[in-house]
């Protein structure tokens, strides 16, 4: 059986105790035609800086109540953690009394004569069962030699007795896999024994290696271990929700659960869409826009032969057929991307792109939010409003995060979705001309844009084709949860 974290952490515990390294631990119909956009709203409820909403306080409450639990399993990990650095250091000296010591034959040898003196006794036992119509198999055999042992051992045995004991249950797993016991001589039982001990082993490697797996303590540093980082994920789920999914997985890379229930989104300004009232399932959207490395990694990915089709503006192949970019770009997003363009990257990565619907939800949040980062509009907040003279890298905005969490969701590039003008969801563009649903602004855009209800639309086939047509677009991602 492969061992958990848990129990590797515990493999090589005595290295680290010996070595000195070890510390505490860390712990988815609207008019098409363009209005004006209308005035930022209110906030949906007025909130009592001094006194939170009832929702606000379970949560914190929740939060330390998590905390206490951490602190309480942190302080159980202290003391088992505690006890086996102990018996690291307990047993270090009798280790060498077996292996390496002056006298580690005698002592050898004083556990060998303690079970083959008790090779009878076991013989007896085994044969009565079998007189009585029970043969016993492979694990009743090794328990009855694992029983006639002990005594014996403990008596005799000049080194700790939870070594000799070890060594004792070593000896009676290996002696029980034998169909018959009568015919073991002693000399087998010393090969047993001498076969335990690697020569010139120190006694790290044959703790890591041998040792640990049977001892209580190092059972309960492992227990204290998991508990401890079940704490740890259980309060790190209530303080970031979009790191998980529905029912506590962790979210995709690189991606953030956005949590179903009931969303009002709109009324959207720029082209045009009523208010309307959405119940979405829980789903994950990329936690920033596609970046041009991300987007090379795709295109690389594919037959060269359809590697031209899939390039954005100002991309091309080199004599390799790999894409070419500024690599000065590699971590701003990907822009001039056409919708289908966009889908295929997503198909390729096991994902989707976002509805109109979704994006709004990720952006905005329960509370139908004016921009991701609050109700009022901030400068510095966003690649937009005159912040900058083009693209900037993902993630520029840290204390900009939408309530998903998502980066860039106002500035940078406007992003695709999967709805078209008139409010519908696809999976594939219909056929003719038809224009699709784009959302976020850009680093173009003026404040109104950047709203989180601002959208606009853009042509969903050949946007790019026309050197005229030069709005900056690029896309995220989204995939639906199990």
């Amino acid at each position: 059986m492969m061992p958990t974290a848990a129990t590797r952490r515990a493999l090589l515990f005595a290295s680290a105790i010996l070595a000195g390294l070890l510390g505490a631990p860390s712990t988815s119909r609207a008019a098409v035609t363009p209005t004006p956009p209308p005035a930022v709203p209110a906030p949906a409820a007025t909130q009592d800086a001094a006194k939170p909403t009832a929702a606000e306080a379970a949560r914190q409450q929740a939060l330390a109540d998590a905390e206490t639990r951490l602190e309480k399993a942190r302080v159980a990990l202290a003391a088992a953690q505690d006890a086996l650095e102990q018996l690291v250091r307990d047993l270090a000296d009798d280790y060498e009394a077996l292996t390496s010591a002056p006298g580690s034959g005698a002592a050898r040898n004083a556990l060998v004569l303690a079970m083959a003196d008790s090779l009878e006794a076991a013989r007896a036992r085994i044969d009565a069962a079998a007189a009585q119509g029970r043969a016993l198999l492979r694990p009743s055999r090794t328990k009855v030699l694992a029983e006639v042992f002990e005594g014996p051992v403990r008596a005799s045995s000049t080194v700790d007795e939870r070594l000799a004991m070890w060594v004792a249950r070593q000896v009676a797993d290996a002696l029980g896999a034998r169909s018959r016991v009568d015919e073991v001589q002693p000399s087998a039982v010393r090969d047993l024994v001498d076969g335990l001990f690697v020569p010139d082993e120190t006694w790290p490697v044959f703790w890591n290696r041998a040792f640990h797996q049977a001892l209580p303590e190092a059972d309960a540093y492992t227990a204290a271990m998991s508990r401890y980082e079940e704490a740890g994920v259980e309060l790190d789920r209530l303080r970031f929700p979009e790191r998980y999914g529905p029912r506590g997985e962790p979210a995709p890379p690189g991606m953030l659960v956005v949590p179903g229930g009931q969303y009002v989104l709109g009324p959207n300004s720029g082209w045009a869409r009523p208010q309307r009232k959405r119940s979405l399932d829980p789903f994950a959207i990329d936690r920033h826009e596609v970046t041009h490395r991300e987007y090379a990694v795709f295109v690389d990915a594919q037959p060269t032969v359809l590697r031209e089709d899939l390039l954005p503006r100002g991309w091309s192949l080199g004599a390799d057929g790999r894409a070419v970019y500024d690599p000065a770009l590699r971590q701003h997003p990907v822009v001039h991307v056409d919708w289908g363009q966009a889908a295929k990257y997503a198909a390729w990565a096991g994902k989707r792109l976002p509805t109109e619907d979704e994006w709004e939800a990720a952006a905005a949040g329960t509370a139908g939010l004016a921009f991701p980062w609050g109700n009022a509009f901030k400068a510095g907040m966003c690649n937009g409003a005159g912040a900058s003279l083009g693209t900037m890298p993902v993630e520029s905005f840290p204390h900009a995060r939408a309530p998903s969490g998502c980066y860039d969701m106002a500035g940078n590039v406007w992003e695709w979705t999967s709805t078209l003008e008139d409010g519908t969801d696809v999976d594939a563009l219909p056929e003719g001309l038809v224009n699709v649903a784009i959302r976020g602004g850009s680093w173009r855009s003026d404040r109104a844009e950047l709203a989180t209800r601002a959208r606009w639309t853009a042509p969903g086939k050949g946007a790019f084709g026309s050197p005229t047509y030069d709005r900056p677009i690029g896309f995220r991602c989204a995939m639906d949860l199990p």
